[in-house]
């Protein structure tokens, strides 16, 4: 179950102790804040919100193929193109 927490007049929201300390999240991390659904969000440590993204894009690639190397042969490909056009 959550720990009650209020915000103060200009939105803030003070995290409680014990979560932050759950959490391992300490002054100056970098957060992300997001809606979920109406009247609920989530916040993620920057870091961890990073990793989740590339774990994202991750899924997308082929076992064994490289993102660098498919990229340069995209960039190579345009720039074909883009001398036939003129």
């Amino acid at each position: 179950m959550g720990v009650r927490a209020m915000l103060d007049e200009r939105g803030r929201l003070c995290i409680p102790a014990e979560i932050r300390k759950e959490l391992d999240f300490h002054e100056g991390d970098a957060v992300v804040v997001e809606p979920v659904r109406p009247g609920e969000f989530r916040v993620l440590r920057l870091a961890n919100a990073i990793q989740q993204g590339r774990g994202i894009f991750r899924q997308l690639r082929k076992d064994g193929e490289s993102l660098v190397d498919e990229l340069i042969r995209d960039r190579k490909e345009e720039a074909k193109q883009e001398d036939a056009r003129g």
